[in-house]
């Protein structure tokens, strides 16, 4: 199957997605850094989830080459900055001339009222009342998540140094913060929806 989506945010940041079949994508077409990191990921769905990051970052610019830091945060060999994720059959990109900047997409499912107790904060139960929507608490999971590869720091908690104010269903907004000591940082969010998915789009606001 092509190209899935591509969604603009402005001029400088994009978001790109490509909806995984197994078999699809030819291995070959990587460079050797990447065919060495192929060799690492353990499942079919995780190796084809791979190939279609790469495949989609190609469209955007063959000359585009993505290296990790010792967080395992991805970075790109221009002035432009890379977030990559997925979940199930889709793999996504976000790129911008942002400097902090996070990508999160997830399936939709009931599993996420299983886990809640693990990312929510006691201000953020106050905010989303005792029986939250399947849809609130997927944006802030997928906010949570966005805010921390955006951050691209180990040993973040997703409940204690990030902070999701609010998110607003209808407008498909919402602000979170990362929370470290003196340190805290305002990150705008936006969602977008595609199938059965959620995808949020965290950067860094400075006008704190």
């Amino acid at each position: 199957m092509p190209f899935l989506k591509e969604f603009i945010i402005n001029e400088k940041t994009k978001i790109k997605l490509w909806k995984v079949i197994t078999g699809e994508l030819n291995p070959e077409e990587l460079n050797n850094d990447d065919k060495e990191l192929l060799k690492l990921k353990k499942s079919n769905i995780l190796r084809e989830q791979f190939l279609a990051t790469r495949k989609v970052l190609a469209l955007e610019n063959t000359d585009y080459k993505i290296t990790y830091d010792i967080n395992g945060k991805p970075s790109l060999n221009t002035n432009s900055n890379i977030s990559i994720s997925h979940s199930y059959e889709i793999a996504a990109i976000a790129i911008s001339d942002n400097s902090k900047i996070g990508l999160d997409i997830q399936l939709n499912g009931n599993k996420i009222f299983n886990i809640q107790h693990k990312f929510l904060n006691p201000s953020e139960k106050l905010n989303i009342g005792e029986n939250p929507s399947l849809i609130i608490l997927t944006m802030i999971w997928t906010s949570k998540e966005s805010i921390y590869k955006a951050i691209g720091l180990k040993g973040t908690s997703l409940s204690n140094n990030i902070i999701i104010d609010k998110v607003v269903e209808k407008d498909k907004t919402g602000i979170g913060y990362y929370i470290n000591g003196t340190e805290k940082v305002k990150f705008d969010l936006k969602f977008f929806y595609i199938d059965e998915y959620t995808i949020c789009y965290a950067y860094q606001n400075p006008k704190l």
